[in-house]
């Protein structure tokens, strides 16, 4: 379908595209979906751009609309980034009292959806109010993800709300009355890819190298390490892996001319390529070309390697990189050193960190469990290999991935793993004059027990002028860290921050495999579920008591901190208005655990308005153990 088949198509300001006509979405398009990732994304890339460069235009993307006949604008493709919007709005107006013009209603609705349909109006005029009426959760939950988010940026409210009104854009597309839509989703879905913009970067360095073995070898390297699921050395071909990474596949060269005389084979015909020939004949994604021979084991990646790409090159130039990925060429641009040797340089740099990556960075392995293992290399009849625990202590190394899961899990968008970051430049600092990366474990939990204070106080502890130390200067300056936890951040009910609950869960985990006993708790119950914990992702805050019970009165101050915990967002949706014991009888027939805090409320014989005295109790235990790490 070509652009002169349209019946007419119109750029949009946010405050145009809420002011004028009515749209709706349709029974076959699927639910609301957006959780925190995407949710942080859009937000984080509308502030980026109202910050840096409030004169310009960003744009959205496009609203693909089909006109009723009785005037309504029914949504084909857009719905996602509609709602979202709508519940941004929401929070602008609610929680940050906003100026938003002549936006006094959303005018987006659902076809036969009301739940859908009556959160989205509730959440814009008056989200506080309680009611019987069912709330559609992923709606809220966004609503409560973009509440949090701000709130970490007040100071910037009013210029992002500014530039979100006046200055974003939205592109609406109306297909033809006469639209196949059937043949419109066809076409969409079969739509070819772009090239990626790494594969640019990749064509752009390899342009300064100056022969075609040093175009060679470092295409050989980049390729390699763009594949993130699986060990490095893998990606490497059997023939030169040796060469290149030692006999025990444990040492790397330091110098990028050994890498060149590794891949320079007269007998291999590697054709190199220009930026002008990928674009004309792009490869898309051809990373997984696996031999059958050796599997590459089932890990998935933390990060993306456009993201990791990012993080090397703060790591290695010690600027403040911004992490987003969709600015990932001007970024390069920007930071990058211009000599001549900086590709060989950055090339060097990206395999030493992949390797350090590879081997004290957690991975999902078999899409349950984290692990944190390395390539261990066997040559006893014939070579083979097996992934061992990174840390030859099993508790170290487990105290070690869980801690590092509880970073990852609190801060999902690849925009905000300032943690993975720190990681990646304590590791890399660490090993930057010797040949092997053999890390201590426990000079690296020390480390990284360290941060998870200093962000931990330093995000959220008494500051001088109400605002939070930057992330970059957390890990790269010396910032005098304040000692004391600002309690106020605990008094938000269920805005309270998940990275809040996340560390606490981790140093009750922490305490109790110490075999730290609590008062007045039953340490029997909490100890029989310790083994079932890990972190997962989980994104509501559940008050333990419901705000709205059934079959009882409600009880003062459920927005207290003592009756909160984090939990996922279908079991709070599930149990939501479920009264304590019911939820305790749920939640002990399963056999994972997905937050400790709450197995500590679960402990209590009774918990509502007659356990007041205990619930306080429960709440000056927590927050004991939240500030006080050691």
């Amino acid at each position: 379908m070509s652009r002169n088949q349209y019946e007419d198509i119109e750029e949009l300001s946010v405050a145009k595209l809420f002011c004028s006509h009515k749209y709706v979405i349709p029974i076959y398009q699927r639910n609301y979906a957006w959780s925190e990732p995407e949710v942080e994304q859009l937000i984080q890339d509308v502030m980026d751009v109202a910050l840096q460069n409030s004169e310009s235009d960003y744009y959205l993307g496009s609203l693909v609309t089909y006109r009723r006949d009785n005037g309504l604008f029914e949504t084909i493709d857009g719905q996602q980034r509609h709602t979202t919007l709508s519940i941004l709005l929401s929070v602008l107006k609610n929680e940050f009292k906003q100026d938003l013009g002549d936006i006094d209603h959303i005018n987006l609705g659902f076809d036969s959806r009301p739940k859908s349909d009556q959160t989205l109006r509730k959440l814009f005029s008056n989200p506080k109010r309680r009611g019987d009426e069912p709330e559609e959760r992923t709606i809220r939950s966004a609503y409560e993800v973009a509440y949090r988010f701000l709130s970490r940026e007040k100071s910037s409210v009013k210029a992002f709300t500014r530039y979100l009104l006046n200055r974003v854009k939205i592109l609406r597309v109306v297909v033809p009355a006469d639209t196949d839509l059937n043949h419109y989703f066809e076409i969409m879905n079969n739509q070819g890819e772009q090239l990626e913009k790494h594969e640019v970067l990749k064509a752009r360095m390899m342009e300064k190298l100056g022969s075609n073995d040093e175009r060679t070898a470092f295409a050989k390297i980049w390729d390699a390490c763009a594949d993130m699921n699986r060990y490095v050395q893998l990606g490497i071909d059997a023939g030169v892996r040796e060469a290149v990474f030692g006999k025990n596949w444990n040492v790397m060269p330091e110098e990028f001319s050994d890498l060149t005389e590794v891949f320079a084979n007269p007998d291999e015909n590697t054709e190199t390529q220009t930026l002008a020939d990928i674009i004309a004949t792009p490869v898309f994604k051809s990373y997984r070309s696996e031999s059958k021979t050796e599997e590459s084991g089932t890990f998935s990646s933390v990060v993306t390697f456009p993201n990791f790409l990012l993080h090397v090159l703060r790591v290695l130039t010690k600027n403040d990189v911004p992490l987003d990925d969709k600015r990932l060429l001007d970024t390069f641009d920007q930071f990058m050193p211009g000599e001549e040797d900086d590709p060989q340089w950055f090339i060097i740099g990206l395999l030493k960190a992949r390797l350090l990556f590879d081997c004290y960075i957690i991975k999902r392995e078999n899409e349950e469990d984290w692990s944190l293992k390395s390539l261990k290399l066997y040559t006893r009849r014939q070579k083979s290999f097996g992934y061992v625990n990174s840390d030859n202590d099993e508790k170290l190394n487990q105290q070690l991935t869980m801690l590092l899961s509880m970073f990852h899990v609190s801060f999902p968008a690849q925009v905000y793993k300032h943690w993975f970051n720190a990681a990646l430049n304590y590791l890399y600092i660490t090993c930057e004059n010797s040949e092997c990366w053999t890390i201590d474990g426990k000079g690296y939990l020390e480390f990284l027990e360290g941060l998870n204070d200093t962000f931990f106080y330093g995000r959220y502890g008494v500051f001088s002028g109400g605002e939070p130390i930057d992330y970059y200067d957390l890990t790269y300056n010396d910032h005098k860290v304040p000692e004391e936890f600002d309690v106020s951040h605990l008094d938000q009910a269920t805005n309270v921050q998940n990275f809040i609950f996340n560390r606490l869960d981790y140093l009750l985990w922490k305490r109790l495999k110490a075999g730290e006993t609590f008062k007045n708790v039953n340490m029997d119950y909490v100890n029989k579920r310790l083994n079932g914990f890990s972190f997962t992702f989980r994104t509501s805050v559940e008050h333990y008591f419901p705000q709205h019970p059934l079959g009882a009165e409600p009880m003062g101050n459920v927005d207290r901190f003592g009756n909160l915990c984090l939990i996922s967002r279908s079991n709070n949706s599930k149990l939501s208005n479920y009264l304590p014991t019911a939820k305790k009888e749920h939640y002990e027939k399963a056999t994972a655990v997905e937050s400790l805090k709450q197995v500590f409320m679960m402990s209590y014989e009774d918990w509502g308005s007659k356990s007041q005295s205990m619930i306080e109790e429960h709440e000056e235990m927590m927050v004991e153990v939240l500030c006080n790490a050691s």
